[in-house]
């Protein structure tokens, strides 16, 4: 009885086992089947994601390529410079051909681009070289010196001082002539006007003097070169203005040489003379004796006071309102000058510019004295 019921209970314990551990060895030899599979799965799956997102990559790495070609801004900032036009341009063409909406992008950036090189041609508009030219159209502008009515019961001529500046005699001349308390007038060659020959002039013009224009190289005498007159006339004008900081008021042409035409449309009032001193005639050369000199001045006085000759057999021949010439330039002129002055001034002339004398002259005539033009 009591081995039937060990045996009952170790048959009942037996079934039991068996009822709870075969569905578990069951399930675990299920397991590395579905384990294979879902490895398999994987395997497969894996593969499959990754060329959807290689679609999605190449797709993104295509977009990210072209879209900077569309990004307009890029391309704005490099109009700041003109030369990038034709890049811009170029870039906008290329853009057409991806995409519509990257077309549409370019287009409308094309206001964008073309308005700055319309910007950067402002400076064009002001054209430096055009200004250069205004003398041609709008020349120099009449000028006048301020000037005192003349006393009428008072004698005056009027000292002209050719072929200027001078580094030593602008200034001697303008001292002798404070010392009697008179001006005259220098007609300067315009490309003398440099170192301390300008310094000379501005002397001469800051005590009083009056500064006249005779030409710029004195190589050109308007009757026979006429092609050279406007150089000749303005450069100088222009040289005496950067110096004073005026226009001159009067000219004289080189040897007086001017044509009818010429002196009718200058802007400048054309000054003669009416004694001709012919002072550069009897320079002093280095191999003159002192005799020679001597006699070389009291030629020149000669040619001033008594029509050339010796004082003793010619009569005074010097009238109210002669123009005298000389030359600054010359050592015999400036000690010919210091006599004549002095003799003038014995017998009652006063001594005043060329437009004081004219009372400023008019344009569209040679003046030879304050008493006859042409």
């Amino acid at each position: 009885m009591k081995k039937a019921a060990v045996y009952g209970i170790i048959a009942a314990f037996l079934v039991i086992a068996m009822m709870i551990f075969i569905p578990v060895f069951v399930s675990r030899k299920e397991e590395p089947a579905m384990t294979d599979t879902s490895e398999i799965t994987d395997a497969s799956s894996t593969p499959a994601v990754s060329a959807a997102e290689a679609v999605r990559d190449v797709t993104t790495a295509e977009q990210t390529e072209t879209e900077p070609e569309g990004d307009t801004t890029v391309y704005v900032t490099e109009t700041d410079e003109p030369e990038t036009t034709e890049t811009e341009t170029e870039a906008a063409t290329d853009t057409e051909t991806e995409t519509d909406a990257e077309t549409t992008a370019a287009e409308t950036t094309a206001p964008d681009t073309t308005t700055a090189p319309e910007t950067t041609k402002a400076p064009e508009t002001t054209k430096a070289p055009e200004t250069t030219k205004a003398p041609e159209t709008t020349r120099i502008p009449v000028t006048t010196a301020d000037v005192d009515p003349l006393d009428k019961d008072k004698k005056y001529v009027a000292f002209t001082f050719d072929d200027g500046p001078d580094a030593v005699r602008s200034k001697a001349i303008t001292d002798k002539m404070l010392e009697y308390n008179g001006k005259c007038t220098f007609f300067v060659i315009g490309e003398n006007i440099y170192g301390n020959r300008e310094e000379g002039m501005k002397y001469a013009y800051e005590h009083g003097m009056e500064i006249g224009l005779h030409c710029m190289t004195h190589e050109h005498y308007y009757t026979k070169e006429p092609e050279y007159y406007n150089s000749e006339v303005y450069d100088c004008a222009e040289k005496i203005k950067q110096s004073l900081g005026v226009y001159p008021a009067l000219m004289r042409p080189p040897g007086g040489n001017i044509t009818e035409e010429q002196y009718k449309s200058s802007e400048f009032p054309v000054i003669l003379w009416s004694i001709d001193t012919n002072d550069w005639r009897y320079k002093r050369l280095k191999s003159d004796s002192d005799a020679d000199t001597k006699k070389k001045i009291q030629t020149i006085v000669n040619n001033a006071l008594y029509d050339g000759k010796d004082a003793v057999e010619a009569n005074f021949s010097v009238k109210n309102g002669d123009i005298i010439l000389m030359h600054e330039i010359y050592e015999n002129s400036y000690d010919a000058f210091c006599i004549i002055i002095e003799e003038l001034h014995k017998r009652g002339f006063e001594f005043v510019t060329v437009s004081e004398l004219l009372q400023n002259p008019s344009t569209g005539y040679k003046y030879y004295s304050a008493t006859y033009k042409k």
